[in-house]
């Protein structure tokens, strides 16, 4: 029996590394081409693609689609106003919300704040309200195209804060040879709390580093869901978004797949909302999670056997679908070190020791370059390390979650899309229920368990290891508690 136990822990052990090892290769890669762009061109994407002038008469009719559910009404409004100083002409446009909130809502929508804010603006604005809430939200877009009268199909998130230029780069950047585009986003709050700083961090290294880094590497190139142009006749000859949770990850994987469509990122950087507690968090990232998996259960194939998709971009997008259930080797790693501690195994065969250091000469290169990175971006070294001694303790915690979810994921296809909360609103800053932090709470008791078991078997190295992970996962339950939060307009 203990080496049956024996053979599986190490081989699991063998498989985390591996994948852990060529995950932070692939951020180094893209980290240090991201850098080397940065010193040459600053903060710009693309420097070809750079806007110029195009005549109005030239510019296709361009239908920008929002679906929107439980929202703020200032997130509305905020959300009009940063289309409205789009520099696209504004007869060229039109705005479709596609809600799939309860009559009065919409009819509220509709007729007190829509209609004065879109003359006042000078934009052409609908709200479109389906009866039939299925598909997720890439049926609320397919749902929306039915409505749309543009030859160009913009997406953005609710949330989402363009620069001006926005759309007229996005466009030109069609005309000029591309059949969908994308930008790479940054975070912001509008409720200012520890929360919110520490995801906007979070945020802005993984929309830097895993999108901009990925174009500029010739990786997978990843749509996100919070901005995308797209020509109309491409989105139809993929038969339009799938109505699945990760609907940006498929139609990526469609638009490469089939016909090896180009998909550009524009110099620009879009804004997007940062989840205000815990709790949001983790449902966003679940669901990110179950994105992931989904993907590889159905689209893995179409991405093996394309003959238009490049080798390694084969192997950056299963990459790229791994990232987030990869979060599950934290706990299971440590259930493998308790376990073989138990049955007598201290020290790893040499083979996996060597992997362990390996990894860990790599991650401080990815470190390295992730100081240097976030220096550019105004960061100080110090808040640097304390915002990333932070963002490990976060992802501690939530790796326990994310173990069961990922189990979850590989079982069933369905899930429940909640979207993530947008705005101030009170009831979104409440603490954590023991339902909502029931993993995070029985993994402590398990870790306790663990302690006693260890000390019983006179494991004292190891009881100090399951010790410090415990402390950790404590320290981290502080992000559940609201704190005091200045609300921004």
């Amino acid at each position: 029996m203990a080496l049956v136990i024996l053979s599986i822990a190490y081989a699991v052990t063998v498989a985390m590394l591996m994948l852990s090892m060529m995950q932070i290769a692939m951020l180094i890669k893209y980290g240090i081409v991201n850098l080397m762009y940065m010193r040459v061109h600053g903060n710009r994407v693309h420097e070809r693609d750079k806007a110029n002038t195009v005549p109005a008469h030239k510019l296709p009719f361009v239908s920008i689609l929002i679906p929107i559910k439980n929202e703020n009404i200032m997130t509305i409004e905020r959300s009009l106003q940063a289309i409205a100083s789009l520099n696209y002409p504004k007869e060229l446009f039109e705005v479709l919300y596609i809600s799939d909130d309860p009559e009065y809502y919409v009819n509220s929508l509709t007729k007190i704040i829509i209609p004065p804010m879109s003359r006042r603006l000078g934009i052409n604005v609908k709200v479109l309200r389906r009866t039939v809430n299925k598909g997720y939200k890439g049926g609320a877009l397919n749902y929306g195209i039915k409505h749309a009268k543009g030859d160009v199909i913009a997406v953005f998130d609710v949330d989402t804060i363009m620069p001006s230029d926005y759309l007229q780069k996005a466009v030109i950047a069609l005309l000029n040879g591309y059949d969908a585009v994308t930008a790479v986003w940054r975070g912001y709050y509008t409720v200012d709390n520890s929360v919110s700083r520490l995801l906007k961090f979070m945020y802005d290294l993984y929309s830097d580093v895993f999108i901009r880094g990925r174009f500029l590497g010739n990786g997978f190139p990843i749509i996100t869901s919070n901005n995308l142009v797209i020509w109309r006749k491409v989105l139809d000859l993929v038969n339009g978004f799938c109505e699945c949770t990760g609907e940006d990850l498929n139609l990526t994987i469609k638009l490469r797949s089939r016909g090896g469509y180009r998909i550009g990122l524009i110099d620009s950087i879009v804004y997007s909302e940062v989840p205000q507690t815990y709790l949001a968090f983790k449902k966003q990232f679940s669901r990110w999670l179950f994105n992931g998996i989904w993907s590889l259960k159905h689209d893995l194939k179409l991405i093996l056997t394309s003959r238009e998709v490049t080798i390694w971009e084969k192997i950056d997008s299963i990459l790229w679908m791994l990232q987030i259930p990869s979060t599950s080797f934290v706990p299971l790693s440590i259930l493998i070190t308790i376990v073989l501690s138990v049955i007598g195994v201290l020290i790893p065969p040499i083979s996996i020791t060597l992997l362990e250091i390996l990894n860990t000469s790599i991650s401080a290169i990815l470190g390295i370059i992730l100081l240097l990175f976030f220096k550019k971006m105004g960061y100080k070294t110090w808040d640097f390390l304390t915002n990333m001694a932070k963002a490990i303790s976060l992802m501690i915690l939530i790796s326990f979650p994310m173990l069961v979810y990922s189990i979850e994921s590989l079982i069933t296809d369905e899930w429940e899309w909640i979207p993530t909360p947008k705005g101030p609103s009170p009831h979104h800053m409440r603490i954590g229920s023991f339902k909502d932090l029931v993993h995070e709470l029985f993994a402590i008791l398990i870790l306790v368990i663990a302690m006693v078991v260890l000390i019983l078997y006179k494991q004292l190295l190891t009881t100090i290891y399951v010790l410090s992970i415990m402390l950790i996962m404590m320290y981290s339950l502080r992000f559940t508690i609201p704190q005091k939060a200045l609300v921004k307009q």
